[in-house]
Formats: structure tokens, sequence, C-alpha cells
């Protein structure tokens, strides 16, 4: 009896085992593209280079962002602005006090700041009046710039992203009655953040060499500091910070190792968390290895094939044809590729007796980014012919009736002359012999 026990304990605890490994195995299959052990309610690091997301945290929610919107104040500002021009404070610029140059030392409507140092003010110490005074100095007044931020957001295909000042304040000291706030996404941040980064004015301001610097206020220099706490570390090679409220801690990172670049958005962190939130989804982000998509030989998708039932003339005619992978078609595996990704066929050539059982090629699309994968048309000329056999039965009929029409005419015909030439021989010959 003890034996028997025993027995049942060790099968019992074998099948646990299984089942908490394979438990675990697809809970860790699930699991890719998650980072885990991180604060930030919201995070996504992608690959600068390519436009590839590579992992996401509920990275197309729509949350308050602070000033990570800076990013694309600064650069709507430095593409409509030199770096040599002198720009005059304005009236609305000097409302705002909260993270503002004007606390530093008085300022009046009508002094002069660099455009550099305007940049220095607003990409390193998130000054928000210098946001306000980018506003005014490129669109004359805040109202007609956002309307320039959001359609800006619009031409990249943006849908959770709406502006309303451009420094990212939750408490807009020119409509203090207003409830409404800055809102976007962690992809969408991420998505301004790689534009921002292409310019090189931008680039330069956030990088390692303005990590303690200073800015010219009315002939007296002002020290600011750089907010970014892990510039130069990590393979950081700048950033933005944002704090507000209802955002909570947000930090945009720029990452450069091993020659790759990455941007990592966090949001909603908090102090003692942003910075380490950030470098574990950088982390995550370099040891991530792409998944298969879809494997060789797996139908990945179909195309509308047209052609002609006796491929040079006849009636016209199309067929769904599957498409396979010619080899594993790879990708970054998280919740943002996975809900948008396509792949099409897109060339116009959709001769099906061309196209039986050959390679195509194919576009893979995910937001961002796409590339080129090759697949197979699933479709073989015995297919083509099989789908016709009635067509092509009823014409080798057709064909055969019209052939033994011919031939029995032509019989026919060739009996009537014979019958003729005798007729007319015999005609002949008894003419003859009257004559005799």
């Amino acid at each position: 009896m003890r034996i028997k026990k025993s027995f049942k304990a060790l099968i019992l605890t074998l099948l646990i085992l299984t089942l908490t490994s394979v438990n675990s195995i697809a809970s860790a299959q699930n699991n890719i593209g998650q980072i885990k052990g991180i604060i930030s309610e919201s995070a996504i690091v992608m690959d600068m280079d390519t436009g590839e997301v590579i992992a996401s945290n509920n990275a197309d929610e729509q949350r308050p962002v602070a000033s990570t919107i800076k990013l694309l104040t600064s650069l709507i500002f430095a593409e409509n602005t030199s770096k040599s021009e002198e720009i005059l404070f304005t009236e609305d610029a000097l409302k705002t006090t909260q993270t503002a140059l004007n606390n530093f030392k008085k300022i009046n409507v009508g002094d002069k700041i660099s455009s550099n140092d305007l940049m220095k003010a607003v990409m390193i110490f998130s000054a928000n009046d210098a946001a306000y005074l980018m506003a005014d100095s490129v669109a004359g007044n805040t109202k007609d710039f956002v309307r320039m931020m959001n359609d800006r957001v619009k031409s990249m295909g943006l849908k959770n992203t709406h502006i309303v000042n451009p420094c990212g304040l939750e408490r807009d000291a020119l409509n203090p009655g207003s409830t409404e706030i800055n809102l976007s996404s962690a992809y969408d941040i991420a998505i301004i953040a790689s534009e921002a980064y292409k310019n090189e004015w931008i680039r330069d301001i956030i990088s390692d060499k303005y990590k303690n610097t200073s800015i010219d206020l009315s002939g007296s220099p002002v020290v600011i500091e750089s907010r970014n706490k892990i510039i130069g570390e990590y393979g950081n090679i700048g950033g933005k910070t944002g704090n507000e409220t209802q955002a909570g801690r947000c930090f945009v990172g720029y990452f450069e190792r091993d020659g790759r670049n990455l941007v990592t958005v966090a949001l909603k962190s908090d102090a003692t968390a942003i910075f380490n939130d950030t470098i574990k989804v950088a982390d995550y982000g370099y040891k991530s290895k792409k998944q298969v998509f879809k494997k060789a030989g797996e139908e990945i998708g179909k195309v509308e094939l047209e052609y002609k039932a006796f491929r040079f003339f006849g009636p016209k005619k199309s067929v769904m044809a599957p498409i396979i992978a010619s080899k594993d078609i790879m990708y970054y595996k998280n919740d943002i590729n996975d809900k948008n990704s396509k792949l099409e066929y897109n060339d116009k050539d959709k001769n099906a007796w061309k196209l039986a059982n050959k390679e195509v090629e194919l576009t893979l699309s995910f937001p961002n980014n796409e590339s080129k994968v090759l697949g197979k048309v699933d479709i073989s000329l015995f297919d083509l012919i099989k789908m016709n056999i009635r067509l092509y039965a009823t014409a080798i009929i057709g064909v055969v009736i019209a052939l033994t029409a011919i031939a029995y005419s032509i019989r026919f015909i060739n009996r009537r002359n014979k019958k003729n030439r005798r007729n007319i021989v015999s005609k002949r010959y008894k003419s003859k012999h009257r004559k005799r």
C-alpha cells in the first residue's frame, strides 16, 4: 500500500512540475516585448535607425506627457530660426513663472536672448517661459504656434497627441481657467523624439557637451544644469525630462551602444525611479532578439490574381491565391507590432499564369517601419487547369465536333466531286460512241 501511495505521489508531483513548466513557457512567450520591473505606467524602446518598436508597455495609451512635448516645440523653433538670431521677450512669455528664466532675475518685455541660449533654456533647463517665447518668435502668438504643433503631429500620422500649449504645464498661465492639458502616448512621443533628434541643433544642445553650461540674460550669465541625471552614462547621449502632477515623472532618453541608436520613453513614473526605469528600458531594447512572425511555409495572406482561361485568350477570370512565407519572417514581438502588422503584395503584375508557384516580393509593415520579404504564390499551373477543367472539356468537345463536321464536309465534297467526275467521264464516253 505504501508503495502504491508513493508511486501516486510521484506521478502527481511530475504532473504538477510538467504543468508548471508548460505554464511558465507560455507565460514567458506571452510576456515577450513587455518590459518588466519598471514603475512607469507607459514605456517604449524604439530603434531610431530603422523605426522598429522593440518593446512596449501600454505605449499607445493616451496620457499627460508634461515637458517632453518641448521636443516638438524646439523642433519647430529650430526649423524656423537660425542660431544667430536675437529673440525679444514678450509679455505672454513672462506671464509664466513656474520653472522659468524670469525666476533667476527680473526680465522685462523687449529684453533680448540669443536663439541658441533660448534653445539651451528649453532643452536643458526646461524653462517654460522660454517655450512660450519660442512660440511667439515663430508664430507671433501661442495660439497659432499650437496650431502648427498639432498640424505637425497630424503630418506624422500620430493619433494620440493633442497639444494645448508649447511647454507641457498642466496649469496654463495664459489660460488659467482651462482644464485642458497636453496629451500624447509613449509611442507618439518616441516618434516626435526621433524626428527631433535628426535636427543637428537639438542633437548638439542635449549632448554631454552642455551638461553644465550658462546662458546670457541681458548681459548677466546664468548657470543652468542638465536635468538629465544619466547623461554620459549607460550609453545615454541625451534626453528630455518632464514632471507634472498628472503626468508624474517622464523621461525621453537617447542611447548609443555598439553603433545602435535607440530612443526610450518612460511616462508616469516617480522621482526615485524614472532614470532606473529608463536604464531598464534601454537595456531591454539592446538585449532583445527578434522572434518568428511567420514560419517558412506558413500562409501569410492571399492575393487576388487575374488570368485568361486559355492564357492568351478566352474569358477573364480571377482567383484568390494563398501566399506562403519562403523562409522564416522575423520581427520584434510586442503589443504595438502585433496590433498593427501588415503583409501586402503590391506589385501590379497579377497574372496567375505567370505567378503560379513563383516567389514574389511582399511589404512587411509595422508602425514607422517597413521591409521587403519573400513569399511564394501557393497555386500551381495544374490547379489553374483543374479549376477550368469543365471549360476545357467543353472546348475540346467543341473542337472535336467541329473537326468531325469539317472532316465529314470534306468527305462529302470529295464524294460529290468524284461522282461528278465519273458522270462527266461517262457522258464523254457515251457521246464518243454515238458519233461512231
